[in-house]
């Protein structure tokens, strides 16, 4: 008799387990990022430097590395949903891609004038 008690104790409690909602899941607390927003600052103060000897590639080339390590930053510091943490990280592939490729054409305009 006390073995089934304790079989029909153990069944109820893991049908109990299973029935509860899952836990949230738990962002990790991420650094202070003194480095990125050196970055972010010093990108800021070149651009703004330099505004009237770039040209418009360069200027485009900079304000997109801006806008993608900004992004970056939100996207590790703020707490956002799933969905929107979806378009910050799409914004900020696409931000370093153009980038990446706006870099590729003002080395070869360079290159090849």
């Amino acid at each position: 008799m006390a073995r089934i008690q304790k079989k029909i104790k153990k069944n109820i409690k893991s049908q109990l387990k299973s029935q509860e909602p899952p836990k949230p899941k738990v962002k990790e607390n991420v650094g202070k990022d003194y480095l990125l927003i050196a970055v972010i600052c010093f990108t800021i103060i070149i651009t703004i430097a330099a505004w009237g000897t770039l040209g418009f590639l360069n200027k485009t080339l900079y304000l997109l590395l801006i806008v993608s390590l900004s992004l970056t930053y939100v996207r590790r510091h703020f707490n956002l949903t799933e969905k929107q943490e979806s378009w910050v990280d799409r914004g900020s592939i696409i931000s370093m891609g153009f980038a990446l490729a706006l870099f590729v054409v003002i080395m070869y305009n360079q290159i090849f004038p």
